[in-house]
């Protein structure tokens, strides 16, 4: 016995240390902090969907017919939402499609992001394209515009049957503009009193492309929508409470502003609220809200290109809006905040962290963040600390998969989704791991090892066993918390407890879906829980 407490603690240890020796692609590091869920991401080059778990390995995988067109989304009732370069499918967990829609075949140009809503129906980026005549009758400056002027614009997919789609929203950056350039023309204004219009005849650089909008989230607590566009490096909030036509007035839905900018940050001077020396935002992508019940819940994450807007390092940030009696602050003409909330900014690897194009970034359960480096194929995981806990590099796209060997190809990926372990979609799939993607993973093979030791199942971190039953929850292993909150899908505190130690916990929690929080002495744990 003591001989094998001794191998294993050897063993163990070995373990950690190869951790940190990054292998060409597939899981590169993994610490014992790792945040337990399981990691959703589309190569670029190849037709294929994974999703695995912290050990690197396939827990399941989806194979379609098209390249992605960027995103995809496991739903909450275990579905993935894949955007295609000409089409978007619904498939469920053994790869059968529910649902399939020709969007550019139906005019329907969309491009980099969609966002499912609560309600079953699409949130779709599209591009929206003018002509010089078109824009300039606007108000735009002829000599700043060249013959195709593109925008962007927002449509509601409802699907139907499964081959159809109804749109049943849609909101346009040409509806909600100003300019002060040509009195005769419509919108005309002063710019800098309007901070919720979008001033026409901003000179970005970028008139073929004007708006390029690479990101969308819904919060539904809100009923808004947040969209990131690279081209004016700013971010917009607008209200998804509004009809159609509401939304191509300035009135009407929860806000009486129609579909009217509600906040905007990065980059005030699109607004005349600033200079250069006020910009935040530099090129960003992937702006979203952080869930409700997470640790930074409400504040928004980014991941900012641009890092300074030196352009030799990236970051990713959360910012936290002000909101007071409905509506979003501004101190002296610009949006609250006037700073990021946290940021980070750092080294893989031995190498900074920059990425000119694409990638992205989010908040997990506990304030993890994950980041995805587009042109590495990488995605990682640091702390709010700024440790770095794990990274996983797509081995899809590699000419060659033995480690060791020079990655060739394009492993390059949009974005990563990391979902903890109790997302309502995996209740009921088989989770069982199959094997890595490539042909070998020391790192891998180490985590898996140490993970399933039980001689050090204290390490482990705890989990409630889901769904619930008769009212009574049950964890892995005894816990020790200082106060353990239930909140409901509104944010809603509704149950708690202070001082709780032992392994099965009573409430008096009706059915439903819950976000747990525990407060430990050294940190939160945020969980999932259903009560059946």
């Amino acid at each position: 016995m003591i001989k094998k407490i001794l191998f294993n603690t050897f063993s163990f240890l070995l373990a950690l240390q190869s951790f940190a020796q990054a292998t060409s692609v597939g899981l590169q590091k993994h610490e014992l902090s790792t945040y337990d869920g399981y990691t959703l991401f589309t190569p670029a080059d190849n037709f294929k969907v994974y999703l695995i778990n912290n050990c690197g390995e396939k827990v399941n995988e989806w194979t379609f017919t098209e390249k992605p067109g960027a995103t995809c989304y496991i739903l909450e009732n275990g579905n993935l939402l894949r955007a295609g370069k000409d089409n978007i499918e619904i498939r469920d967990w053994d790869n059968n499609v529910v649902w399939t829609y020709g969007t550019t075949v139906n005019g329907i140009l969309q491009h980099h992001d969609i966002e499912p809503l609560p309600n079953g129906n699409i949130l779709c980026v599209v591009n929206d394209n003018y002509t010089l005549a078109e824009i300039t009758a606007e108000g735009r400056n002829p000599s700043i515009t060249s013959n195709n002027f593109r925008l962007d614009k927002i449509v509601e997919l409802q699907p139907v049957g499964a081959n159809s789609a109804s749109i049943v929203w849609e909101w346009k950056f040409f509806d909600h503009f100003i300019q002060d350039f040509d009195n005769t023309k419509p919108n005309y204004g002063v710019v800098e009193n309007h901070p919720e219009l979008i001033d026409l005849n901003f000179n970005n650089g970028y008139d073929s492309d004007w708006t390029h909008v690479n990101g969308i989230d819904y919060n539904a607590t809100l009923d808004q929508i947040i969209i990131s566009t690279r081209h004016l490096s700013e971010i917009y909030i607008i209200d998804h409470s509004t009809t159609t036509a509401e939304a191509a007035s300035h009135s009407g839905g929860n806000s009486n502003k129609g579909g009217d900018i509600l906040w905007r940050w990065g980059n005030p001077q699109v607004y005349r609220q600033g200079t250069i020396a006020d910009q935040k935002l530099f090129l960003q992508h992937d702006s979203k809200w952080v869930e409700n019940g997470y640790l930074d819940a409400g504040k928004i994450s980014v991941f900012n290109n641009g890092g300074d807007g030196n352009f030799t390092y990236s970051a990713v940030h959360l910012i936290e809006p002000e909101i007071i009696a409905n509506e979003y602050t501004l101190t002296t003409g610009r949006f609250n905040p006037q700073d990021f909330d946290w940021s980070w900014n750092g080294s893989f690897f031995g190498n900074v962290m920059f990425e000119d194009k694409k990638s992205g970034g989010h908040s997990l359960p506990n304030g993890n963040f994950i980041i995805c480096e587009s042109s590495e194929g990488r995605i990682s995981e640091v702390d709010k600390a700024g440790n770095h806990l794990w990274s996983y590099r797509n081995p899809h796209g590699v000419s060659i998969y033995n480690q060791g060997d020079v990655v060739l190809g394009n492993n390059g990926l949009f974005r990563g989704e990391k979902y903890p372990i109790d997302y309502p979609g995996f209740i009921g799939k088989d989770l069982t791991p199959y094997g890595i993607i490539e042909n070998i993973n020391s790192v891998s093979d180490n985590c898996i090892a140490s993970l399933s030791n039980s001689d050090f199942e204290n390490i482990k971190p705890f989990n409630v066993i889901n769904p619930v039953k008769n009212k009574e929850l049950k964890f892995n292993q005894v816990i020790s918390c200082l106060k353990i909150n239930f909140y409901d899908t509104s944010g809603k505190l509704v149950e708690q407890f202070i001082n709780f130690e032992g392994q099965i916990l009573n409430t008096k929690l009706e059915n439903g879906l819950y976000i747990a929080q525990f407060e430990f002495q050294d940190k939160i744990e945020i969980r999932k829980i259903i009560i059946q």
